[in-house]
C-alpha cells in the first residue's frame, strides 16, 4: 500500500482514490464588522456626551452655590454693621466690597435700605440686598427690623431722662 497523499482519500469500496474537499465555511464570521464598530462608536458618543453635559451641569450648580454662599455672607457681614449702629438712619446706601476685600469679590455690589415703618416710630426696617453673577443678574436679600434701644416718649407722657419735663413738682 501506498502511503496516503495529503487532500485525497481512498474508499475502500473501490480502492481507488478520491479528491476529498475541504467542508465549506459558513458565510458569517464571528468577527464584528465595520458599521457594528461605527454604531458601536456612535453609542458610545452620545452616552459620552450626555456624561459630559451632566458633568457641565453639576459644575454650574457648584459654582452658583459658591455664589450664594458668599453673597449670604457679605449680607451677614453688612447686617452686622447695621446691628452695630444700634439704630440706622433711615435711607439707601450702595458699594462694592473692593476697600474691605481688595480684589475678592469683584462681581459682587450691596445695597442697604433703612426703611421706617409708619405705625411703629421705633422700628426700622433694613433690608441687605446684595447683586452678583454674571452682569450681577443675581440677587441675595436679608431684611431685619431693628428696635430703637432708646425709644421715644409716649406722647402726654412726661421724659424723665429729662429735668425739664420730669414732674412740675421738680421729683423725678
Amino acid at each position: 500500500t501506498a502511503a496516503p497523499v495529503q487532500g485525497l482519500a481512498y474508499s475502500s469500496e473501490s480502492g481507488q482514490a478520491v479528491i476529498a474537499r475541504r467542508p465549506e465555511r459558513p458565510r458569517w464570521s464571528p468577527a464584528f464588522t465595520l458599521l457594528e464598530v461605527m454604531i458601536a462608536v456612535a453609542f458610545i458618543g452620545i452616552a459620552m456626551l450626555a456624561l459630559l453635559s451632566l458633568h457641565q451641569n453639576n459644575l454650574a450648580s457648584v459654582i452658583r452655590g459658591q455664589d450664594l454662599t458668599r453673597a449670604s455672607m457679605l449680607a451677614q457681614q453688612l447686617m452686622s454693621t447695621a446691628e452695630v449702629e444700634r439704630f440706622p438712619d433711615p435711607g439707601r446706601t450702595h458699594g462694592d466690597f473692593n476697600r474691605d476685600y481688595p480684589g475678592q469679590f469683584n462681581n459682587f455690589r450691596w445695597e442697604r435700605e433703612v426703611d421706617v415703618i409708619p405705625q411703629f416710630p421705633d422700628m426700622r426696617r433694613v433690608l441687605v440686598s446684595i447683586l452678583y453673577g454674571h452682569g450681577l443678574s443675581r440677587r441675595f436679600d436679608l431684611v431685619e427690623y431693628m428696635h430703637n434701644p432708646n425709644p421715644p416718649p409716649l406722647p402726654n407722657q412726661p421724659d424723665t431722662d429729662n429735668p425739664a419735663t420730669a414732674g412740675a413738682d421738680g421729683s423725678q
